[in-house]
């Protein structure tokens, strides 16, 4: 087995759809009978191209022209730096392009585009509704002349028209483009659509800084009338509870901390003269606390007393050491410590008096300035719950001044900002006429495209003048099957070719064998008719492959051929088709395509592929095929699937046995230009008859004869 399409591998490769999978579709309109259809009609399609091209070049002359200008506009939704308390301060990206779109509107809403048209007198203009007539004048609409408004709304709803404005994305520019039947003025349009929305929204923020100003100041006296009845009834409340002094600090407090802290002072006052008398009343019965009194209070006098007390006590120890107690040196040495005793505790005395007077001084004041604290913390509790409400008018005044303050400078805020466009708009493109006109296109365009829209109305028309493919295929199986057998003729209508065959040796083309084939985009629609009719058999059949068989005594190869021809047109319907040579008498399929095979020799089996994608089957080539009934093992080992998978096998001849008839499905008798149709048929076998599906005619002058003797290769392979 040989296949020349996949290279080596086995024809049992290939996979076949599963039986229960629908068939496949079958477009009636292919590229190859388009071209075929065309170059029939090639005349009147080109004739149709033309004219459509002069229509087309007509066109750009009679249409109305149509300019387009763009302006752009720059907007910058922050508004300008330095306005606090702006309605665009603080938003996200998402709020400035809602902003930008917002704009968008405006540029195309009634008041913007009022004022283009008042700005550029577009009420007298033809294009944008003004009646040139002199009835129009006269009259206007439905016999009354419109009035002014309506005249204006006319104008604004066409020039709505004329004006396209859109946001780039991602940007924060504004395209305005207005188009017109003149240049210049389609570049005036749009340059007043800019001027007249930057006009409206300067207008709109100082009409709206204006309202708030004013409602600012309205509400200003009434907020000071406030304020100040708030701060007389905190001062009211202050003097009617004695809360004297500062904001932050009042007398009674003041008083109240530094009589505190004297407070403090006295009774450490107290209790240091206290300490200090008892000490000195100790020290009037110790020496030892009189020089601890003398030296902690750094009293000179007694200090002094006590150094000439001590001087005389040494001098009488010395004296009466060396001279006896009753000396008179000693005596007056006695009477002299005696004296400075007494001057000692005279002195001790006073000091003694001297702290007393300081200790009663230092308790009276103690005393008097507790007595003053109790009553200055009497007097506080009553002013801590006064101070309760006065907190809670004083809060009151500090909300009324805040708002008060706040209204003032918005007021102020608003007042200065009139004058400032704070949407700071700027047109960053003037508009300026255009070079070319948008629309109708250019006039090589418009006939370039006229002619091809030609050349498809043309074919449409070419189409249709020959009432469709009145032979195409089905596009789905029918329900049964005619009664009466399909009858075709295959006249001169059909063109036939011959090719010779290819340089390559190892190739196989049924068309390259010189066989005659239908010509490329030549009318195919007689050969159709018998493809659409098989195609619809093996569409409604519910088994596959179907069988059919292609009989009768055409004379010459004229059945070989024809069946060759069907072969390969059901595979332009994308059906995988064996072509089985049945005629066991002549092998005429076999004789026909023996060039081709003789360069493979003998081969393992029958089967060919041929490079046109048809499975061929011959017995003759195989000697273990050519025994009785090997076209049978054939067809059998096909409903098998074996070798491949295939939607028909079509069998060139059937000979005379009548296991082979109970094989077929169908039946096609194949008659020649002179035999009768009545007399073929009945000269089958009544089990053949009863499956005739295609009766095939074949009225052609072309003699249909290979280039070769086939009779002679006939007759030596029969010898062989």
């Amino acid at each position: 087995m040989l296949d020349y399409e996949s290279g080596s591998k086995s024809l049992a490769e290939r996979q076949r759809p599963a039986a229960a999978e629908p068939p496949r579709a079958r477009s009636s309109l292919t590229p190859g009978r388009l071209i075929s259809l065309a170059l029939r009609n090639k005349l009147f399609i080109l004739s149709v191209a033309l004219a459509c091209a002069v229509g087309g070049y007509a066109l750009t002359k009679l249409l109305t022209p149509r300019y387009v200008a763009a302006a752009q506009i720059y907007l910058d939704p922050r508004g300008l730096p330095g306005l606090e308390g702006d309605a665009n301060q603080g938003q996200d990206s998402t709020g400035f392009i809602n902003f930008v779109e917002t704009q968008t509107r405006i540029l195309t809403s009634q008041v913007v585009l009022e004022r283009v048209v008042e700005a550029e007198k577009l009420t007298e203009d033809p294009e944008f509704g003004a009646s040139t007539s002199l009835f129009g004048k006269l009259f206007g609409r439905f016999g009354r002349a419109p009035t002014k408004e309506e005249i204006v709304d006319g104008a604004v709803r066409a020039l709505g028209t004329k004006i396209m404005v859109r946001r780039p994305e991602r940007t924060f520019i504004i395209d305005i483009a207005a188009s017109s039947d003149n240049a210049q003025k389609s570049a005036r349009i749009a340059n007043a659509v800019a001027q007249a929305y930057i006009d409206v929204r300067s207008t709109m923020h100082k009409d709206a800084a204006q309202q708030a100003a004013s409602s600012f100041t309205g509400r200003l006296d009434g907020l000071r009338e406030r304020l100040l009845a708030a701060e007389k009834a905190v001062e009211a409340y202050k003097a009617e509870n004695g809360f004297v002094g500062t904001r932050d600090s009042y007398i009674d407090e003041q008083r109240l901390k530094e009589l505190n802290q004297q407070l403090t002072f006295a009774r450490t006052r107290l209790e240091d003269t206290r300490s200090r008398f008892e000490q000195v009343q100790r020290a009037a019965h110790s020496d030892t606390e009189l020089a601890a009194i003398a030296a902690n209070m750094n009293l000179i006098t007694l200090n002094a007393l006590r150094g000439q007390q001590a001087e005389a006590a040494q001098k009488l120890a010395d004296l009466s050491a060396e001279l006896g107690p009753q000396h008179p040196v000693v005596k007056n040495a006695t009477a002299r410590l005696a004296e400075t005793k007494r001057l000692v505790s005279t002195e001790l005395a006073r000091v003694a008096v001297s702290l007393r007077k300081d200790y009663e001084r230092a308790r009276s004041t103690e005393e008097a300035l507790n007595r003053e604290m109790q009553k200055l913390e009497g007097k506080a509790v009553v002013s801590a719950q006064a101070s309760v409400k006065l907190r809670d008018l004083e809060r009151e005044v500090e909300v009324s001044r805040s708002i008060y303050e706040s209204f003032l400078t918005r007021s102020r805020q608003t007042g200065e900002a009139r004058q400032l466009d704070a949407a700071s708009t700027h047109i960053i493109t003037m508009a300026t006429p255009p070079i070319a006109r948008s629309f109708p296109p250019g006039a090589g365009l418009m006939t370039g495209a006229g002619f091809v829209a030609g050349l498809t109305l043309g074919l449409g028309l070419a189409f249709l003048r020959e009432g469709g493919f009145s032979g195409a295929p089905e596009s789905g199986p029918r329900r049964d099957v005619e009664a009466e057998p399909v009858r075709v003729a295959v006249t001169d209508a059909t063109k036939f070719t011959v090719r010779g065959p290819t340089s390559g040796p190892e190739r196989l083309e049924l068309t390259r064998l010189g066989i005659p084939f239908v010509r490329p985009f030549a009318d195919r629609r007689e050969l159709e008719a018998v493809v659409s009719r098989f195609g619809a058999l093996v569409a409604e059949s519910a088994h596959r492959p179907l069988v059919i068989g292609l009989v009768g005594d055409a004379p010459g190869s004229i059945r070989t051929v024809m069946a060759v021809n069907i072969a390969l047109a059901l595979r332009l319907q994308h059906l995988e088709v064996a072509l089985v040579d049945a005629d066991r008498d002549h092998a005429a399929l076999t004789v026909l395509i023996e060039d081709g095979l003789e360069a493979f020799g003998d081969a393992d089996d029958p089967f060919v592929r041929t490079d046109d994608s048809v499975l061929l089957a011959l017995p003759a080539i195989d000697r273990r095929s050519r025994a009785a009934g090997a076209v049978e093992r054939i067809v059998d080992g096909f409903r098998d699937g074996n070798p491949a998978e295939v939607d028909i096998v079509l069998c060139d001849g059937v000979g005379s046995d009548e296991s082979m008839f109970e094989r077929l499905d169908f039946v096609a008798p194949v008659l020649g230009r002179d035999q009768d149709e009545e007399t073929a048929i009945a000269e089958l076998p009544a089990a053949l008859r009863a499956k005739i599906a295609v009766i095939l005619r074949v009225d052609h002058s072309d003699p249909w004869l290979p280039r070769r003797d086939a009779r002679r290769r006939a007759e030596t392979r029969k010898t062989a």
